[in-house]
Parts: C-alpha cells; structure tokens; sequence
C-alpha cells in the first residue's frame, strides 16, 4: 500500500491499456541511443507483472460490489467508525494524516473506500456461503443448539497478566484466578446468595453490583462455551465448577427458561450463525466467496498475461491456505 506514485500511474494505464497484449504507445524515456529509449508500454508490462494483479481484483470488486451493494447508512456508519477509530489513536489531524499517507493513501476519502470495499467483500461472501447452508443443516441447528430465551448470571474472575508476562507470570495468574473462582462456588455451597458472591468476588463491572444479572437474552447471542453451560443447567441451578471462557473463569446462574421460539421466527439468526462458523473453519470461502460473485457478473481480463496472472494469482492464494 505504500508507493502512492506506482498505483496511481498503475491505475492509469490499465484504464488506458489496449486489448489483448495491451499496448500503450508512444515513448515515455529516450536517450541519444534510441535503442535505450522506454516506452509506455514498456512501462505498463513492467507495472502489471509486479503490481497489476491486486490493483486489478481491487478494480474489478469495487465495479461489482458498488453495482450489488449500494452505499448505505450501516455500510457509511461503519466505514466512518474504523476511520475514527484511527483518527483518535493520533493527537492532531496532521499526525493522522501523515500516518495515512505512509500506506498509499492520498487522503480520507481513500482510506474510506479501503474500508468500504473490504466490508463489501465481507457482504458477497457470506451472501455467497448462505447459499451453500441446507434445510437440514439449519433444522439439525436448531434442533440441537436452540433454547428458549434464558434469564441468568454470572461472576467472571479475570486472569490478570500483562502482555509482556512470562510463561510462568501467565501461568501463576490463571492458577490464581482459578483458584478465587473456586473459593466463589465454595460460598454459594455453603448458602451465601448467588448476588452477594457476585458483588464480592466479580469482576465484571457492568454486572457484580446488580447481582451478576445479565437480564434475559437468546443463546445466539453467546459464545459456544457460554451456550454449552447455560444448555446444561437446570433452572435454579448455577455451575458447580468454574468454566474457563475467552473472558477468564465464569460462574453461571440460570434462573429462568422460556419456551423454545419457532424455527421460523430464529430461521435467520441461525442462518447468520452457521455462516460465521462456516467461514472460521474454512477461511478459503472468502477467496471462493468473491471469485464466485466475479463469475456471476461475467467478468473477463482481455489481456491474456493479465488472465494468467489473475489465474495463478487466485491459485496460489487457495492452496496456501489447505
């Protein structure tokens, strides 16, 4: 992303390149040998070998995802969010700017529309992994993972380390944070109400001095190893050992279960849900995912090392991820 020059004049000539073996005529540099003189399209076979091929898919995906997916208030409120989001890590605009530029980016508009394509390109591939989820799969789903709406609980105990800690600093830390977890169920084991043991012993600030209530919610909403504790509880009942999380060690309580909503009323949810697993087992669909919209649009490279760069291109990048 950075040679600013390279890709702009890149951009160039491939919108002014010819057909097939694209000539772009006329001399760019001549010397009093003619023999040493460069030509345009000297130049254009140069850039297109070393550069052409991302600035080309990046082309070809910015003309088909803008057809497919207008700009819209979530897609801009998104796009404006990432911009911010490194706008305020720098202390004055011309910090940020500067920062942008050293990535090729001319300005914000540019930057925006890095963040644009790339959250279209997010969209054409799970629109495109939704068609390969069947009836069955979504049935088994909601079959085996759907529960009714649940109120319930919870005392987190965060395991404290630093990112620069040894091995053995980590270690001693998640001994530690086990063990206060487990001193925790030992007070509701001997009778301290589940909302004191919260109040004493989480850390979840948002939650410990209301009880560890998280209110009522769908096991969508959760991650799998939250899902699977909660699915297992009775109502009433809270774990009797602690459950190592992404968030630390976590104390359940469930406290209420409603009846299992309709498959029809969850259908998407469970559709969204089985999408994102689907890509994070099998990151090639994102590549499969967007060679599948280009095809769908009919797009054809006229010029024929162009063709093969893309093809070897596309090859490479899904072999490498098996």
């Amino acid at each position: 992303m950075k040679k600013t020059f390279i890709i702009a004049l890149m951009l160039m000539l491939l919108i002014t390149g010819c057909k097939n073996k694209s000539s772009v005529e006329g001399e760019l540099v001549t010397f009093n040998d003619q023999e040493l003189n460069i030509t345009a399209n000297d130049l254009y076979n140069s850039l297109k070998e070393k550069y052409g091929t991302s600035m080309l898919i990046d082309m070809i995906d910015t003309k088909i995802l803008n057809k497919e997916f207008p700009d819209s208030e979530e897609i801009n409120s998104y796009v404006d969010t990432q911009v911010e989001a490194i706008r305020n890590y720098y202390s004055s605009e011309s910090e940020f700017l500067e920062y942008i530029n050293n990535y090729g980016y001319k300005n914000v508009d540019e930057l925006k529309e890095y963040f644009k394509l790339n959250y279209k390109r997010n969209l054409a591939v799970k629109d495109y992994i939704k068609t390969l989820i069947s009836d069955d799969e979504i049935k088994k789903y909601y079959d085996e993972k759907i529960t009714g709406d649940i109120t319930g609980s919870h005392i987190l105990i965060e395991v404290s380390s630093s990112s620069n800690a040894t091995e053995e600093e980590k270690r001693t830390a998640k001994e530690e944070a086990l063990k206060k977890a487990n001193e925790a169920i030992e007070k509701l084991n001997g009778g301290t109400s589940f909302a004191d043991v919260a109040k004493e012993y989480s850390d979840d600030d948002a939650t410990k001095n209301n009880g560890g209530s998280m209110g009522t919610f769908n096991t969508l909403e959760l991650d799998d190893v939250t899902r699977q504790e909660y699915a297992k509880l009775e109502t009433g009942k809270y774990s009797t050992t602690p459950v190592e999380t992404e968030y630390g060690y976590e104390i359940f309580l469930k406290t209420e279960e409603k009846e299992k909503a309709s498959l029809d009323s969850v259908k998407s949810k469970i559709i969204e849900k089985i999408t994102n697993e689907k890509l994070t087992a099998d990151s090639k669909l994102q590549y499969k995912g967007l060679i599948d919209v280009r095809q769908k649009y009919g797009f054809k490279i006229s010029d024929s090392d162009m063709q093969v760069y893309y093809e070897n291109y596309m090859n490479n990048i899904l072999k490498s991820d098996e």
